[in-house]
């Protein structure tokens, strides 16, 4: 399956610099499902200055990996919502470069 995946450059609460990753799927219905990605070490992670890319992953060399969290809402109030993680065993660069779209309907 060919995967969009996207970086950012983060810190920890003690200041040291990691990077996510993050991707939206497609499902068979239709519907998109945003997650985390997570490259196993032994597979190596995309350069982030590389992303965002499209790599391919053989639906045996991952899994997705569902968690409930609580997380304030915009009322303060507690409520419960799933975080995915798409766990990457291995993966292959696909050739296709990836295209910004997003303002194409605004003028210049």
């Amino acid at each position: 399956m060919k995967v969009l995946v996207f970086a950012k450059k983060r810190k920890t609460k003690e200041g040291r610099p990691f990077t996510s990753y993050v991707t939206k799927m497609t499902k068979k219905d239709g519907s998109e499902v945003f997650a985390t990605v997570k490259f196993r070490e032994e597979c190596g992670n995309p350069k982030p200055e590389d992303c965002p890319l499209y790599i391919n992953v053989k639906k045996a060399d991952a899994n997705m990996s569902t968690k409930t969290v609580e997380v304030v809402g915009e009322d303060g109030e507690m409520i419960e919502t799933e975080r995915k993680t798409l766990w990457v065993n291995a993966w292959e660069r696909d050739p296709e470069i990836y295209v910004d779209t997003s303002l194409d309907d605004f003028e210049d």
